[in-house]
């Protein structure tokens, strides 16, 4: 019993020596909570506060939440405007640090033009927040995520940037794919008509074109004339479908659908709010990309 004792007071003075403390990290997106596990690995504990499944546009830190933040070594947040509470979070967190993984990526506009954006906080002309839909983008997130754990757990530098790299591999990997999957789409068709402002900069890095026309929010609602300019926009436009998103309302798209006779295509993930497979980046892409592919290309 004595030298189990000992040899247990020995462990624990030992154990702080041979493995380092995990880095405790807060993610107020999804994809902020996958990316920072690629670039964590071992090292970091990630509190995905909106968790699988939940919309990062819809979400508000609770008190729960709040306390977890307060016990984390830094948050991750989407920035450009994404969390329109951030200001006051800043404020309730005192000396935490909040980390804006998109703020130094370059950002859209939305379409001055668009009928629909994806939230008030959000409106046309504004700063487009979905930068994530950028494989590139997200590349050069994990490297701005490595170089924030860096700060915090000097010790595990090497382990971080050694993460990203590795991981910014595997994303040149996917966008490869995607590349080749989204070739078979005629040009003439590489139009998405959407439900939800949110693809611009997959559109840009994959050479679409982007017509939203419905948001996220209930109290947004078209007017007979604004729905009456999209069925006009998706007739001129020619496509073969058109695309809802998962975890909004379909019945403007329906209605736009039957009036030009398009097809409702499988919905498509916006906000890193997929479950199981379709789950994290990776998933959200290779979902976007087969459900665009078998949208747009004839049968």
């Amino acid at each position: 019993m004595k030298h189990w004792i000992a040899w247990m007071a020995l462990a624990l003075m030992a154990s702080p020596a041979g493995m380092a403390a995990a880095l405790r990290v807060s993610a107020l997106h999804p994809l902020m909570a996958d990316l920072a596990r690629q670039v964590g690995g071992e090292r970091v504990e990630v509190y995905d506060l909106v968790g699988e499944g939940g919309n990062p546009h819809r979400f508000e830190p609770r008190p729960a939440d709040l306390k977890t933040m307060r016990e984390s070594s830094l948050v991750l947040a989407g920035g450009k405007h994404l969390e329109s509470y951030l200001d006051r979070l800043k404020s309730a967190l005192g000396g935490v640090t909040i980390v804006e993984v998109g703020r130094t990526i370059p950002s859209l506009a939305v379409g001055k033009d668009a009928v629909y954006t994806c939230c008030p906080n959000h409106a046309a002309g504004s700063i487009d927040p979905h930068w994530w839909h950028g494989v590139d983008h997200m590349r050069r997130a994990a490297r701005v995520v490595a170089q924030e754990f860096a700060a915090k757990d000097p010790a595990g530098k090497d382990q971080y940037l050694a993460n990203a790299q590795a991981y910014g591999r595997k994303l040149e990997d996917l966008k490869n794919w995607a590349r080749h999957e989204l070739a078979k789409v005629p040009k003439d068709q590489r139009k998405l008509v959407t439900a939800h402002n949110a693809f611009g900069y997959f559109a840009k890095e994959f050479g679409f074109e982007v017509i939203a026309v419905a948001g996220l929010n209930k109290e947004q609602n078209t007017t007979p004339k604004q729905q009456a300019q999209t069925i006009e926009s998706v007739k001129k436009a020619g496509v073969r479908a058109v695309f809802p998103e998962i975890g909004a309302s379909g019945k403007t798209l329906n209605a736009i659908a039957a009036a030009t006779g398009t097809r409702v295509a499988k919905p498509l993930i916006a906000d890193g709010n997929g479950h199981g497979a379709d789950a994290g980046f990776e998933g959200m892409i290779r979902h976007n990309v087969r459900v665009i592919t078998e949208g747009l290309v004839a049968r």
